[in-house]
């Protein structure tokens, strides 16, 4: 894994307060990038404490970094082109929004050894970005990709399920879109109801419902495995959990380990078809990774004891195998004794 050094930049350049947005409680933990001597200082930290690393990216997160006025982007990259020349940074990455983006930007970033560029797509559905105050289009979304793809980046999209008047057929359909541009990577971070948000006021007038926490896994398990299935990596499941963020939300399914219960679920998902399969008297044996083994029995067993409400008790045993790469399984048949 690369080494990633947040360089945050707090909702600088967003020309939108979208509805769901408390920026600052998404990244009141970090450490504002506020100047290039700020800047140079907090990578030389983290190089200091990860010697020998290969790889390594500086990663301006948490606003929209081609919404900035471009002497403020040439500032900002300016200040990380030193420990490019050295060989100490491989790439730049960052975040920023669809309609941020047009031919002559993403010239100007690829000129200045950015690397990896993360859209703030949130949903393809655009009468889901007009309810969120998005500001953007669904087409706004779909040229930015492929201006930044063929400028020769890496593209990211993050999307966010629960969104107002998604439903879940359009969220699918999102994906599809997702899959069809062939992004590097996707993020999904399901819809939380953030203090002091337009969407925290829509929520206690009873104007908005957020998914529950049940309903959330199983949205982005199904996308999870839609993206799996197309070779697109998804890269993280639910917002980085910190304890200032933990006390911003109002409602919505935030969990800390939320990436851990769609993981848990898809295994549920995958081992219930394979107990399907069975005929009558037969048990299955089911050899798993033995990192995998918290996930695949689930949080308090709920997998276990969801596939024995099915009437699968008894007829399944699992064995962990030392070995196996972690998400692989192998399955044996035998006959009931």
């Amino acid at each position: 894994m690369p080494l990633v050094i947040p360089l945050f930049i707090p909702h600088r350049g967003c020309p939108h307060l979208c509805l769901f947005c408390n920026q600052h409680s998404i990244t009141a933990a970090g450490q504002e990038a506020s100047d290039g001597a700020a800047i140079g200082s907090t990578i030389r930290a983290w190089l200091d404490r990860s010697p020998d690393r290969r790889g390594v990216q500086a990663a301006f997160f948490g606003g929209s970094f081609t919404c900035l006025p471009r002497e403020e982007q040439e500032r900002l990259l300016a200040s990380v082109e030193p420990f490019l020349a050295s060989g100490e940074i491989e790439t730049i990455r960052l975040s920023t929004r669809p309609d941020c983006i047009d031919p002559e930007i993403s010239s100007f970033l690829f000129a200045h050894r950015v690397g990896i560029a993360e859209l703030g797509v949130q949903s393809f559905d655009d009468r889901v970005l007009r309810a969120s105050c998005r500001g953007h289009s669904a087409d706004d979304s779909r040229r930015a990709v492929r201006l930044l793809q063929q400028a020769g980046m890496a593209v990211g999209i993050q999307l966010m399920p629960g969104l107002p008047q998604e439903s879940h057929r359009s969220f699918i359909a999102g994906i599809r879109q997702a899959i069809a541009l062939a992004p590097a990577f996707v993020r999904l971070y399901p819809t939380v109801v953030l203090r002091h948000s337009g969407l925290a006021e829509e929520w206690r007038a009873g104007r908005y419902r957020p998914l529950s926490l049940n309903l959330a896994v199983a949205r982005v398990a199904r996308a999870k495995e839609m993206l799996d299935a197309a070779g697109i990596p998804v890269v993280r499941m639910g917002l980085q959990p910190t304890a200032e963020l933990a006390a911003e939300v109002v409602a919505g399914p935030y969990h800390p380990a939320f990436g851990e219960l769609v993981r848990s679920r898809l295994w549920f998902t995958r081992i219930r078809r394979r107990l399907a399969m069975l005929a009558a008297g037969e048990h299955l044996t089911i050899r798993i990774s033995h990192r995998d083994r918290s996930a695949v029995v689930g949080n308090n067993r709920t997998n276990i004891r969801r596939l024995e409400k099915l009437g699968y008790a008894g007829r399944f045993t699992l064995q962990d195998d030392l070995q196996a790469a972690r998400g692989s399984v192998e399955y044996a048949v035998s006959q009931s004794s």
